[in-house]
């Protein structure tokens, strides 16, 4: 009887353990699934702006707090919200801008975006030097980690100019369209979005040999920018004339010619030639926004390499409360103009 006792008391014993081990597992795999929901959750809470209206800071106005501060005050009296930053000074390996900076630009609205310059003015030697990618890369998982919510990669082409070492077209595409590829897997466990800079010629023209066609980089990125300055369209003077005209075709062909990415415009906020449009600053501005709504893209960037905004900012002010608006062009097939 004894015996029977004692070999019941180990079964139960046993018995005991293997419940408490199975609730402990239960546990664990519980806190497993509720840490995933909420983690889920926390990224499914932030919201990417339905329509971006941005403007670009540099890395002195981004870091600097109290600056920061003036530019997003005046922003959101603009309607202003999402905010470009640069975040690398020269080769620095880490994002120079504060997590609290990009906090701060959270609890007040704003889209942060972090500029990462990837070839500045082009890439122009060849091969690249790989501690030139990992460096690049660094800096914009550093942005990430720091609470950006998008990482912008400019200068992601070749030069405009002579390349140093023969690269096929089909290359410069390759290499261009890899590393946003790269770049893109890279951050992944961040859920940022990628988006890439672009000549404004680009999407009205194909086998660009700086490296950017608008199918390739579809496949690599969220979001494209194309830097539709009408300034910069010296081979046409009714696209350097007409800032509606330019900047709406522009946003107008990229849209056209891509199937997921979208489309956000940078847009001139800077007065180098407007003159040729007849057109006083804050209209050479309207001009633009209305024309970039009018394309039906995600949005628009004004680029002020100063970061000087009052006339623009005051522009987007009166857009948004004025019913007067500028006349569409005329966006007839034959009036398109291509390269």
């Amino acid at each position: 009887m004894k015996k029977i006792c004692f070999i019941l008391g180990i079964v139960l014993l046993f018995a005991a353990a293997f419940v408490a081990f199975e609730r402990d597992i239960f546990s664990q795999a519980t806190k497993a699934v509720v840490n995933k929901q909420i983690e889920a959750t926390q990224v499914k809470a932030y919201s990417y702006p339905e329509f971006y209206r941005g403007i670009y800071l540099n890395v002195a106005s981004g870091r600097d707090i109290v600056k920061l501060k003036q530019y997003i005050e005046a922003a959101k009296a603009s309607k202003i919200n999402t905010i470009v930053i640069d975040v690398q000074i020269g080769t620095s390996y880490t994002c120079q801008i504060p997590a609290e900076n990009v906090t701060f630009c959270l609890e007040n609205g704003m889209h942060p975006v972090a500029r990462v310059v990837v070839f500045a003015d082009g890439l122009s030697h060849w091969p690249v030097d790989p501690s030139v990618i990992a460096n690049r890369l660094s800096v914009a998982e550093d942005a990430c980690r720091k609470g950006f919510k998008e990482i912008q990669f400019d200068y992601i082409r070749f030069t405009d100019y002579t390349v140093r070492g023969k690269v096929p077209l089909h290359e410069r595409y390759a290499f261009i369209e890899g590393f946003l590829a790269r770049a893109r897997e890279h951050l992944k466990q961040y859920n940022v979005k990628i988006a890439a800079d672009i000549f404004g010629r680009v999407p009205l023209n194909t086998n660009d040999h700086i490296g950017q066609r608008i199918e390739g980089l579809d496949k690599v990125v969220d979001i494209l920018c194309p830097m539709a300055y009408p300034s910069h369209y010296t081979w046409s003077k009714k696209l350097m004339a007409d800032p509606y005209y330019t900047v709406y075709l522009t946003s107008k062909r990229a849209r056209e010619r891509v199937k997921k990415a979208e489309i956000v415009t940078y847009i001139q906020a800077f007065q180098m030639k407007i003159g040729l449009s007849g057109l006083s600053f804050d209209k050479y501005v309207e001009a633009q926004i209305k024309a970039v709504h009018d394309a039906n893209v995600r949005g628009y960037i004004l680029w002020n390499a100063r970061n000087d905004y009052r006339v623009p900012l005051a522009a987007i002010r009166n857009y948004y409360s004025d019913t007067s608006r500028i006349s569409k062009a005329n966006k007839s097939q034959q009036d398109d103009e291509t390269l």
